[in-house]
């Protein structure tokens, strides 16, 4: 079974006579992603992932666009519709609305 980039990262040592940028090929992992640290979301994000939640839960089918909306104008906040995009995706939600009829 293959491992995940994060199971194979664990494996490389600084200390070992082989260098990092021979370990990581041994690995098949970038170098780049050996050294990258993920940025946890900031708490601007959490409180707006909060809010969204608590609203998104009374009115299931607000969609991004109506989401920035209520955001923008109810709360006050300049919310970006890319912002809320990208929240939507990381905490796995979308709108329950109707498409539109094609036939």
């Amino acid at each position: 079974m293959k491992q995940s980039v994060s199971e194979r990262k664990t494996h490389i040592d600084k200390a070992e006579k082989i260098s990092v940028k021979t370990q990581c090929s041994l690995l098949q992992i970038s170098r780049s992603s050996h050294y990258y640290l993920r940025v946890p979301e900031s708490d601007f994000n959490l409180k707006l992932m909060e809010m969204i939640d608590r609203e998104f839960l009374e009115h299931p089918w607000k969609g991004v666009p109506r989401m920035v909306q209520w955001l923008n104008k109810d709360c006050g906040l300049s919310v970006n519709k890319k912002r809320v995009e990208r929240l939507y995706r990381l905490m796995g939600i979308s709108a329950s609305a109707p498409g539109p009829n094609t036939s």
